[in-house]
């Protein structure tokens, strides 16, 4: 077999967001070939009477074949020939099967230069139709440093934090308000910053304390491979900023897959992340912060019904969720800003800004730092009894 050409990236040139990717045919020689050389001659990808009357109806493909595909990635492009691959995290989306052609599409979506080690997210995808059939995370380190010894590295997929600072999670960092936490929070915290289709400004990318996680949020198994990215770590906080948008219109004219994206991140995302700080929280307590709106419960928008109706969701989320961390020593609270001139509502006009304004009896705007103060409050030692409440940011608007 001729093999292809292998790439040669050094350490200094990765980054969260490259990509590489190639395509590959699967024949049934190739399925028996792989079922000797591992000794997995199970009829599903052998026997073809035998698959067809099971409720696959044909032979597979093995997912440690794809497996194999998503280490072909690691070790030959991304990162390439360097790269030495110490975790894997498979999910199988739907059944593969053969003789079919595929593209392997490889991302990096953690990076940490300090310590050589990073994670690839290897989708493997059915052509011509580009069908997702399984999502591999392979973590790896370099070995052009040479290290002392593999054994001693920590998982390739841990970010690491700052010195004895306590490591908090920002989901929606690259947003308006995101972003701005992240920032601010780095000043006292190491951060961990989830992000999907954009980056972080370049100077919160180039900051020690802040680490950029790739992670798509709207994936139904996207909690697990933080989880996996995590590796040993334990979290003091988390705050949950990310949000897929605001939907315009009534109920009734929504499309239903935008209204259940609407409701996934207020209710089963706050509890992922939830179970996630129960599992991954430091033993003497941890705290949970959830961004919501006063468009929620206290001021509903007929307007946008359907991001109202996720917010309110997410706060009775909240409340229910409150007794039960409790006994774990974690606080969840939700704190909900008035209009902010940033993020979803970055492109208000002047009237907007204005009219906005001419309704809260304080006289200003609803500002990022009041969203901070909020937090920090949360964070601190002063809000050790308080939780399951939402703090709401309205200037005495009723």
């Amino acid at each position: 077999m001729e093999l292809p050409e292998v790439v040669v990236r050094p350490a200094a040139d990765l980054r969260v967001g490259l990509t590489a990717e190639f395509e590959r045919e699967i024949s049934e020689a190739d399925v028996f070939e792989f079922a000797r050389n591992c000794g997995d001659m199970n009829p599903l990808h052998t026997d073809i009477e035998y698959a067809r009357s099971t409720y696959l109806g044909a032979r597979v493909v093995h997912g440690a074949y794809q497996v194999a595909l998503a280490s072909a990635m690691a070790g030959m492009y991304l990162p390439g020939r360097n790269s030495f691959l110490v975790s894997y995290n498979a999910q199988f989306v739907r059944p593969l099967y053969f003789p079919c052609r595929v593209v392997v599409h490889g991302e990096i979506t953690a990076w940490d230069a300090a310590n050589v080690r990073g994670n690839v997210k290897v989708v493997v995808a059915e052509l011509p139709a580009g069908t997702t059939a399984s999502q591999i995370h392979v973590g790896f380190t370099c070995h052009e440093a040479a290290p002392e010894s593999i054994s001693s590295l920590p998982s390739a997929t841990q970010p690491t934090a700052a010195p004895d600072a306590k490591i908090v999670l920002v989901t929606g960092a690259s947003g308006g308000i995101g972003s701005y936490l992240v920032r601010e929070l780095a000043r006292d915290y190491s951060v961990l910053a989830i992000m999907n289709r954009h980056a972080l400004p370049s100077e919160l990318g180039e900051n020690p304390r802040v680490q950029q996680l790739k992670v798509d949020l709207s994936e139904p198994d996207a909690i697990s491979h933080l989880e996996g990215m995590l590796g040993g770590q334990r979290l003091f906080g988390i705050v949950h900023a990310a949000w897929p948008g605001l939907l315009q219109g009534g109920l009734l004219s929504v499309p239903r897959q935008a209204l259940e994206q609407q409701l996934s991140f207020a209710i089963y995302r706050t509890i992922e992340l939830a179970r996630l700080l129960a599992d991954k929280g430091e033993s003497e307590g941890a705290r949970l912060v959830v961004l919501g709106s006063t468009a929620g419960t206290q001021k509903p928008s007929l307007t946008t019904a359907a991001y109202s109706l996720a917010k309110a969701s997410l706060e009775h989320t909240i409340k229910l969720l409150a007794p039960e961390l409790a006994l774990r020593k974690i606080m969840i609270n939700a704190v909900c800003p008035s209009f902010l001139a940033v993020g979803m509502n970055v492109q208000a006009n002047e009237r907007q800004k204005l009219s906005a304004k001419a309704a809260i009896p304080l006289g200003r705007l609803c500002e990022t730092a009041d969203v901070l103060g909020a937090v920090r409050f949360l964070f601190s030692k002063d809000s050790s009894f308080l939780t399951g409440q939402t703090i709401v940011l309205s200037g005495g608007q009723l």
